[in-house]
């Protein structure tokens, strides 16, 4: 023991230092190391297996169709009326979108579309834009977006 800890003993009594004898005298208790059953291997290894077949069946490949979600942040890259329909068709009463990326990029492609609808639309959209004090996207950001996206996305 260090000196201080004599020290420390001394002031507090025998009966203290009999403890710490006593403590000093036992073993060290050591966890005992774990061991995992092989079964606990092969049901790890069976469920990454079984997730990556699900990511293998249902991961993009060439050729398939957009998935709705895909199709949700790309459709204002187009200027048809199929695109325009599935943005209108989409709109919140409140004239936003699932998150404000979509609502300024949907409201900028409602800006560029022809219609009474489209019109109306883009009113409550920039409407509910100008509460959260956004702006729809510029024409040249939504080309931008449209030119990344098609640069990734087969659209």
């Amino acid at each position: 023991m260090t000196r201080d800890l004599e020290e420390t003993l001394a002031e507090l009594g025998p009966g203290y230092r009999e403890v710490v004898e006593r403590l000093r005298g036992c073993e060290a208790v050591r966890p005992a190391p774990r061991r995992f059953a092989p079964a606990a291997y092969l049901a790890a290894a069976s469920v990454a297996a079984a997730l990556l077949g699900v990511v293998c069946v249902f991961a993009a490949r060439p050729g398939r169709t957009q998935s709705e979600a895909t199709r949700a942040y790309t459709a204002a890259y187009g200027r048809g009326e199929a695109e325009i329909a599935a943005i209108l068709a989409s709109q919140r009463a409140d004239g936003s979108w699932a998150n404000d990326f979509l609502t300024r990029q949907n409201a900028a492609a409602l800006r560029r579309a022809e219609g009474e609808g489209a019109a109306v639309a883009y009113k409550r959209a920039a409407r509910y834009l100008k509460s959260k004090g956004l702006k729809p996207l510029t024409d040249e950001e939504l080309d931008l977006r449209s030119a990344a996206a098609r640069s990734i996305v087969r659209l």
